[in-house]
C-alpha cells in the first residue's frame, strides 16, 4: 500500500490540479491520501472535504497542522507516522504530474526494492511559467546519474563540495521513500532543504537513491524578491553546513554573477523564445529581479562574524543582521512553498 502525503496551505487554486492528475493515473496499487493542512482559510479545507466524500477506492485523511507547528521536515515525519502504507509518496501542493504513468514510474525503483528513495524530474511549464527559465533548465536532469550509490564517510570527505551536493540531489516536491527506511533515517530537523540533507544521510548509510527520468512533473511559481532572497540565504547557509559549498564567496562576485546572467538571459529572452515583444521584456525584467535576489541572498547566507571583517565591514555587518533575522524567522515559521 502507498500513502500519498500532500502538504497544503491556502492551496485552493493549485492542489485541485494535483488531485485531478493523481486520480487519473494508471496505478494498480492500493493507496491512501493524507492532506497535512496548515491553517488554510481560502476554501482549501472545504475542497479537501469534497475530495474525501467523493473517494471510492481509496481513503482520504485531513490532518490539521497549527500555524506555528508546520515545518517541511517535521510535518512530513508526522504524516509518515500516521501513514498506513509501506511506501510514502510526498507531494507539494502545486505540482502537476505529467502523463498517466507518472506514479507507476516514480514508485517503481522503490517498489521493486532497487533503491530506498526515488524522486521525479521537475519541469518548468504549465499555465503560467517563465519561458527563459524553462529554456535554460528543463534539461537539467541529463547531467545526473540515474542512481546515487552508497558512499563511505572517507570517500565523501575526498569529494569536492559541488560533487557532494550533486550526489545528494533529491526533491520532495515529488518523491517516493520506503517507510521503514524513512522512519529509521528520518528527515533532518531543518526548516528548509530537508530533502537534500536526507539524501546525503541515505547514501552515507548504505542506501541508494534514484532519479526517475521518465517521471516528470510541472513545478513553477512566480515569486517575490523577498521570497527568493530569503530562500537563497537559507539554502546557502545549509549548503555550507552540509556540503561546505559556497555558491558565492565575495561581494564583488555577486555583481559579476548577476551581470553575466542578465546578459545571457536577455539574449535568450530576445532571440531564443517565441513570444510577443512585451512578454519578452516582461520576463527579462522578472529575471533581472530574481537573479539579483538569488545572488544577494546567497552572499548573505555565507556571512558570519569572521567574514564581516575588512573591506565594507559596516555593510557586511548589516547584511549579517539580515541573515540572522531570516534564520530566526524561518525557524519559527517555514517558507510556504518550495
Amino acid at each position: 500500500m502507498f500513502s500519498i502525503i500532500i502538504l497544503t496551505k491556502n492551496s485552493l487554486n493549485v492542489v485541485n490540479n494535483l488531485v485531478d492528475a493523481l486520480l487519473s493515473q494508471n496505478f494498480q496499487y492500493d493507496f491512501e491520501i493524507i492532506f497535512m493542512d496548515n491553517n488554510s482559510t481560502d476554501g482549501t479545507l472545504e475542497y479537501l472535504e469534497e475530495v474525501k466524500k467523493r473517494a471510492k477506492n481509496f481513503k482520504v485523511r485531513i490532518v490539521h497542522v497549527p500555524e506555528y507547528e508546520f515545518s517541511h521536515s517535521g510535518t512530513r515525519m508526522k504524516a509518515t507516522n500516521l501513514a498506513k502504507g509501506k511506501f510514502i509518496v510526498f507531494f507539494t501542493d502545486d505540482v502537476i504530474p505529467i502523463g498517466k504513468d507518472f506514479l507507476e514510474n516514480l514508485t517503481r525503483p522503490v517498489r521493486e526494492g532497487k533503491v530506498a528513495a526515488s524522486y521525479g524530474v521537475f519541469q518548468i511549464g504549465g499555465k503560467l511559467y517563465d519561458p527563459i527559465d524553462a529554456y535554460l533548465h528543463n534539461n537539467w536532469y541529463h547531467e545526473y546519474d540515474d542512481i546515487s550509490e552508497p558512499i563511505s564517510s572517507y570517500c565523501w570527505s575526498k569529494l569536492s563540495p559541488k560533487m557532494r551536493r550533486k550526489l545528494s540531489n533529491f526533491d520532495n516536491c515529488a518523491s517516493c521513500i520506503n517507510k521503514e527506511v524513512l522512519l529509521k533515517i528520518k528527515l533532518p530537523n531543518v526548516p528548509y532543504g530537508e530533502d537534500m540533507s536526507f539524501a546525503k544521510r541515505l547514501i552515507l548509510n548504505n542506501y541508494r537513491v534514484a532519479l526517475v527520468k521518465n517521471a516528470k512533473f510541472y513545478h513553477w511559481h512566480k515569486v517575490k524578491f523577498s521570497y527568493m532572497l530569503k530562500r537563497m540565504c537559507i539554502d546557502q547557509d545549509l549548503s555550507i553546513k552540509e556540503f561546505e559549498l559556497y555558491y558565492v564567496s565575495r561581494f564583488l562576485g555577486i555583481l559579476k554573477n548577476i551581470m553575466i546572467r542578465v546578459i545571457h538571459r536577455t539574449y535568450i529572452g530576445l532571440f531564443k523564445i517565441k513570444a510577443p515583444l512585451w512578454k519578452k521584456v516582461y520576463w527579462i525584467l522578472y529575471n533581472i529581479k530574481i537573479l539579483t535576489a538569488d545572488f544577494l541572498g546567497k552572499y548573505i547566507g555565507t556571512l558570519n562574524e569572521e567574514r564581516t571583517k575588512g573591506l565594507l565591514s559596516p555593510l557586511k555587518k548589516k547584511l549579517l543582521k539580515i541573515k540572522n533575522n531570516i534564520l530566526n524567522e524561518i525557524n519559527q515559521k517555514s517558507l510556504l512553498r518550495y
